[in-house]
């Protein structure tokens, strides 16, 4: 079956938030420390929704306390990526291989095949990521941090999937879900220079709030569009979040587009238009 067009524009918005928040972590010279305050911030803005959301179903804390420890591993890889690399490099190449590995094990674990119009968008958006991600000049130090990220992606992405559908409410799933999660990156920060994220969180709180309620919307649609449809479409239809970053790098940031860059954001913006008919 197709994918339901408000699910479709529901994505394609989560992706535009999700490099959005990037950019900020990126952007603001200290990743650790940013990570910190934009996943605080979607933790602070999580909290009220405990009064108004129902707690998720016991099936599904298994694959919460799962991602979770994912998570916990895949903030130390971001993190370090976004030190060493460029944001339209480090950002493309961590979200380009998640797809394909997705797809795969929804087909042969869950049980969701995909029909040929499906794996033609899937992989035509990750043969344009990694066609940006690998153009000649592309750092090698960089790219092996993002692609140890992209295969933590893949697991916690599964696993929320599961989870959010396991959960009987996906509200309080995602609600559990960033609350639990700011755990890591902030004790992370922390652990590193306890003065320097203090002092960084009373400069930068906009940020936090910013930062944390696009993290959380983002990921809230995201995990709601995976209650709804096929988990391989959903988690390919917003790497569609790379387009995006790839503009605000170059808008914002001051990267570099050129000509490597159009032709992948071509190929990824055709793999969503296929996914829409998946």
């Amino acid at each position: 079956m197709p994918l339901p067009p408000d699910v479709v524009l529901l994505v394609l918005l989560a992706a535009l938030l999700h490099a959005g928040w990037n950019a900020m972590v990126k952007g603001g010279g200290d990743p650790v420390s940013d990570l910190a305050l934009v996943w605080g911030g979607a933790a602070l803005a999580a909290v009220p929704l405990l009064v108004v959301v129902p707690p998720p179903a016991p099936a599904a804390w298994p694959w919460l306390a799962g991602s979770v420890a994912v998570h916990a591993v895949y903030f130390g890889l971001l993190a370090r990526s976004y030190v060493v690399g460029d944001l339209g490099h480090v950002y493309t190449v961590m979200r380009g291989t998640p797809p394909l590995m997705v797809a795969v094990a929804a087909t042969l674990w869950l049980d969701e095949p995909l029909s040929p119009v499906g794996w033609a968008g899937i992989l035509l958006i990750s043969t344009g990521i990694l066609a940006l991600g690998f153009s000649p000049g592309a750092p090698l130090r960089a790219t092996g941090y993002a692609l140890a990220t992209a295969a933590a992606t893949a697991c916690y992405t599964l696993l929320d999937g599961l989870g959010s559908r396991a959960s009987g409410a996906p509200a309080g799933y995602v609600t559990w879900f960033f609350l639990l999660n700011a755990l890591p990156p902030c004790l992370m920060a922390l652990a590193l220079s306890r003065g320097r994220i203090l002092h960084h969180a009373r400069r930068h709180w906009r940020r936090a709030l910013g930062g944390g309620g696009a993290s959380l919307g983002a990921y809230g649609i995201v995990l709601w569009a995976m209650a709804q449809a096929p988990i391989a479409p959903i988690a390919a239809l917003r790497e569609v979040s790379v387009v995006f970053a790839a503009l605000i790098g170059t808008v914002l940031l001051k990267e570099p587009f050129g000509r490597p860059r159009i032709v992948a954001a071509l190929l990824v913006a055709g793999g969503g238009a296929a996914l829409r008919f998946a």
